[in-house]
């Protein structure tokens, strides 16, 4: 097998380019996932999940890093005994104080976190654990 080179070519990227993906970064919510566990595990994630604002309102997931969406399982391994994951969802409402996290699915070991008290960044780190 030959040895194959990938040059990676220098890109700019437009100016109006990058302001709509500020903009947008500015209307979605972004949680760090941390996920205790000291056994090499299977995870993966619903769709059916949300953020829950303090007043019900639910904020549906746009998009998933290290860890697949079911049926397919994403494995890990531990290190320093947590799994990692980014989760993206659709931006917390003006007036929500707090929220938290909640996997809706029809059996156990859904995800959920506690309450997070909402920042102005709109990027938090969770621990979420299994119910």
């Amino acid at each position: 097998m030959s040895n194959i080179t990938i040059a990676k070519p220098q890109v700019e990227i437009d100016d109006a380019l990058k302001e709509l993906v500020a903009q947008q970064t500015e209307e979605c919510t972004i949680v760090h996932c941390r996920y205790f566990t000291d056994e090499p595990a299977g995870v993966r994630i619903w769709p059916s999940t949300f953020l829950v604002e303090d007043r019900g309102r639910r904020c549906k997931l746009i998009k998933n890093f290290n860890i697949s969406i079911m049926p397919q399982w994403t494995y890990h391994i531990i290190e320093n005994e947590f799994i990692r994951f980014t989760l993206v969802f659709e931006a917390l409402g003006r007036e929500c104080l707090f929220f938290h996290l909640l996997e809706d699915i029809p059996q156990p070991f859904g995800f959920y976190t506690k309450k997070v008290l909402k920042n102005s960044s709109g990027v938090y780190t969770v621990e979420v654990f299994c119910s």
